[in-house]
Parts: structure tokens; C-alpha cells; sequence
């Protein structure tokens, strides 16, 4: 068991190491703005969606700079923090973000009329249904939708021909079907590796991305090797910066 949940995690890894390319985070397909820079953005979004007033947008800029303070808060004192909280903890902390968001929503409701009050619940809705099906846990909500979403993405950045299509499709779904397998066998397995496992996978994950992109460089032709390469190497960095962002 203990070597299939290591086999498991060897492969899973495949998929940092040498992800789709249209996978990127989703802060990393933001612009790097600030909290104030954000807030102001927000505003200017509610004040056209809600045709706000010069006093209801600087009651709001308000609220938005409470949040963020708030929020920026947290996240320092969760870096500062480096023990895994309790379950009663988490508990406590669901129960406080609870708390918080209908504070949020009692004081946007006493900001905004009624109209635009339906308008402005009606509006986080559709953003809540909108991150449920398009969310961080990726695009699409099959292996099958990523591979063919990719793929789209690929032929357009590359300009694939048919006969090329066909192969990185046939690649991008042998992956996944043994991606899929191995994550299946890591999350009924409960065995932590040890150093020495990690290291082996660290090692196998390099051979395993030399394989993958030695088939991709069979497929394509110099100039879109090249070009695929430099998007594989610009990804890397950004995942860099987002590990980097999480810390």
C-alpha cells in the first residue's frame, strides 16, 4: 500500500510540475494590485452596477477599507500562526465568518435602496454559482473538459494541424486517465512518505516531466517546441510567485 500511495503521489505530481498550461491559478490571472487598488476597482464596479451616489460611493469605499483591513489582518496573524488550528478552532472560525458576512450585508443594505439592494444580493448570486462551476478547483468539471479545453488552447497558441491535434489530445488523455487512477489509490491510502520517499519522488517527477516533454517535442515542430517551452517556462515562474504569495 505504501508503495502505491507513493507511485500515487509521483504521478499527482506531474500535474505541478508540468500542469496545463491554461490551469493557472486563479491569482495568478489577476493583476497584482493592491488591497487599496482593488477596493477602489470594486467600487467603480458596484457604482456602475448599482448606479451609486457620490454618498452612498464613499460609504461604501468605506466598508470596502474596513474589509480589507480586516482581512489583511487575518492573513498576517495566519502567518504568524504556524500550528494547525483545532477543530473547535475552525469551528469558531466558521462561525465568525458567518458573523461577518451578514454584518457585511446589514450594513450594504443600509447604504443601498431597495432596488438596488435586490440587485446588489441578486449579483453575489450569480458570483457565488459563477466560482461554484468556474472555481479554484479548476474550470471544468471533467478530465475530459480540461483535456479538450487545453487542447483548444494549445492548437491556438501553436497552431496545431490535424494530425498534430490528434496526438496531443491522445497524450493529454493518457495522462489524465493515469493521473486520475493514481489519485484515486493516494486518497485511500493513509501513509505519510518519509524523507527518503520524497526524495524518490521529487526524482521520479523530474524523469516523468523529461518524458512528457520529450513526446511533446516529438509532436511539434522546432518553431512551436520553442514557443511551447517558453510558455511551459513562464508558467513556472508565476506558480513560483503564487507559492511564494501563499507563504
Amino acid at each position: 500500500m505504501k508503495k502505491v500511495f507513493i507511485a500515487a503521489l509521483l504521478f499527482v505530481g506531474i500535474v505541478s510540475f508540468a500542469q496545463d498550461i491554461n490551469q493557472k491559478p486563479q491569482r495568478d490571472q489577476r493583476e497584482k494590485l493592491t488591497p487599496e487598488q482593488r477596493n477602489e476597482k470594486h467600487l467603480q464596479k458596484l457604482t456602475s452596477d448599482l448606479n451609486l451616489d457620490a454618498k452612498q460611493q464613499e460609504q461604501v469605499k468605506q466598508l470596502l477599507a474596513e474589509r480589507s483591513a480586516k482581512a489583511e489582518k487575518f492573513r498576517d496573524a495566519r502567518k504568524d500562526n504556524k500550528t494547525k488550528p483545532t477543530a473547535e478552532e475552525k469551528e469558531a472560525f466558521k462561525k465568525q465568518m458567518k458573523a461577518d458576512k451578514e454584518a457585511n450585508d446589514a450594513k450594504m443594505k443600509s447604504i443601498l435602496n431597495a432596488d438596488q439592494y435586490t440587485k446588489w444580493t441578486a449579483l453575489k448570486k450569480e458570483h457565488k454559482d459563477h466560482k461554484g462551476k468556474d472555481g479554484h478547483r479548476g474550470h471544468f468539471k471533467s478530465p475530459q473538459e480540461r483535456d479538450q479545453a487545453h487542447l483548444q488552447k494549445i492548437t491556438t497558441d501553436l497552431n496545431l494541424n490535424a494530425d498534430q491535434q490528434k496526438q496531443v489530445g491522445e497524450l493529454l488523455s493518457e495522462r489524465s486517465t493515469k493521473i486520475e487512477m493514481l489519485k484515486k489509490s493516494r486518497r485511500d491510502s493513509g501513509v505519510q512518505p518519509t524523507e527518503a520517499d520524497k526524495k524518490a519522488m521529487k526524482k521520479q517527477m523530474e524523469e516523468d516531466h523529461k518524458a512528457y516533454d520529450k513526446k511533446m517535442k516529438s509532436i511539434l515542430n522546432a518553431d512551436q517546441y520553442k514557443k511551447w517551452t517558453a510558455i511551459q517556462k513562464e508558467r513556472k515562474e508565476k506558480m513560483k510567485e503564487y507559492k511564494k504569495d501563499k507563504k
